[in-house]
């Protein structure tokens, strides 16, 4: 009974770990949070942080998703506070993308035509921020499927080794 104490154990410690995924892009900061079964962090408290200053403090909402435009200065830290001993911490780096955007909306702007060049620099733009959200959820299924599969592991793990004790007992 030990021995199956001590391999269920890590399963349990796992079951509430806190996640944390974020993006800062175009002026639009995204933060998704969850806990290690996969269920939302439900309005828990988040603080950006540049260095050892407090820059930006909010909550998520009920799905465990913040996305909001809000004017940071690139690199950054977000805090998530789960409550009771959870939390994680993710650091944005500088975003490249966000100037190079503004640049073409300010030419096009003014010249009051869009070149094709520039509105395919536009579209580029926009797919990849949509294309790292998407990749951010793929990360999270893919984390999930691999948690599942440890968990089947130990399992059946526990499950030889109580076979192997069984049929010394019989000898």
């Amino acid at each position: 009974m030990k021995i199956l104490i001590l391999f269920l154990a890590p399963l349990f410690m796992f079951a509430h770990s806190l996640s944390v995924t974020s993006s800062y892009e175009d002026g639009e900061l995204f933060i998704e949070s969850f806990y290690g079964d996969g269920n939302p962090c439900r309005e828990c408290t988040f603080t950006v942080t540049n260095g050892e200053t407090e820059v930006y403090k909010n909550k998520l909402d009920n799905d465990g998703v913040f996305e909001k435009p809000v004017e940071l200065k690139t690199p950054f830290s977000v805090h998530i506070d789960g409550g009771m001993g959870h939390w994680a911490d993710v650091k944005i780096e500088g975003d490249e993308m966000g100037s190079k955007e503004e640049s073409a909306d300010t030419s096009t702007a003014a010249t009051g035509t869009i070149d094709e060049g520039k509105l395919r620099e536009i579209i580029r733009s926009e797919l990849t921020k949509q294309n790292s959200k998407i990749q951010v959820m793929v990360q999270k299924n893919r984390s999930n499927l691999e948690k599942m599969l440890v968990g089947l592991g130990y399992i059946l793990g526990i499950f030889g080794l109580w076979q192997l004790f069984a049929r010394r007992k019989q000898k």
